[in-house]
């Protein structure tokens, strides 16, 4: 199951840039990186102000062990001050002022490089009613295969923005969870974590300077995707990481 947007009674739990246009905030933790074997989640302000706070969640599961496969999720929240407190409560916004997106990452062992695993880019999802949160999760359910691009370390990248005369907000890694595909014959020991990305710094926050141009697309069998001509597909790093492509109606 992929793509739901999930309500209040349905949530099952609650990759960082802080931008507004080209405004890059201090970034102050929420909730501290949390990680044990089979899961990784993070959840981080990605913009805060005096007038406004976003924050965001990502995480990813393993469930093979139960035969139910692997979970990913990213949500986002809005704050606003009470008096002198910065983000102190919750703050509704109307129905597309609010923007979700999740992108599974995946650790390539032949490039010995993060990139983006095929097919799993929710692109941004726009809340349809007025609210303060939105989520989305992709679920690689009971009885498919758990590591949808071949085994290997795998984090989710969650975006959350939101929409006050322009967008405010940024993305945040969940950590990483080692997934084995089912249909392969690499070992199922993981080998030692690979290096974070060069564009996430030592608090799980976002470096520009690490950044490269474009990013690799890999594939289901774990391996680099290909163009026509052979070379590797890869993705817009400056498209990949921006904010929303779509400004709310109105």
């Amino acid at each position: 199951m992929r793509g739901q947007p999930r309500t209040a009674a349905r949530r099952v739990r609650r990759a960082l840039c802080a931008v507004a246009a080209t405004v890059l905030v201090l970034i102050t933790s929420v909730a501290p990186a949390h990680a044990e074997d089979g899961r990784a989640s993070n959840e981080d302000y990605v913009y805060r102000s005096n007038f406004l706070c976003v924050s965001v969640h990502a995480e990813v599961r393993d469930f093979s062990s139960i035969d139910a496969g692997s979970y990913k999720s990213a949500w986002v929240d809005t704050w606003v001050p009470t008096g002198t407190i910065p983000c102190a409560r919750q703050w509704s916004l109307p129905a597309g002022y609010l923007a979700v997106r999740l992108i599974v990452l995946v650790y390539n062992f032949d490039r010995q490089e993060w990139g983006t695993c095929q097919g799993m880019d929710s692109g941004f999802r726009y809340t349809p009613d007025v609210t303060s949160h939105a989520d989305w999760y992709m679920w690689d359910g009971y009885g498919s295969n758990p590591a949808p691009c071949g085994t290997a370390w795998y984090a989710s990248l969650g975006f959350g923005y939101a929409w006050n005369g322009s967008w405010y907000g940024g993305y945040l890694p969940s950590g990483n969870v080692w997934l084995t595909s089912k249909y392969g014959l690499q070992a199922k020991t993981p080998p030692a974590q690979p290096p974070r990305p060069s564009w996430i710094n030592g608090e799980g926050g976002f470096d520009p300077s690490g950044l490269p141009d474009r990013l690799p697309i890999i594939g289901a069998d774990g391996h680099p995707t290909r163009t026509d001509s052979g070379a590797v597909a890869t993705v817009d790093s400056a498209t990949l990481f921006g904010p929303p492509p779509t400004r709310p109606a109105g």
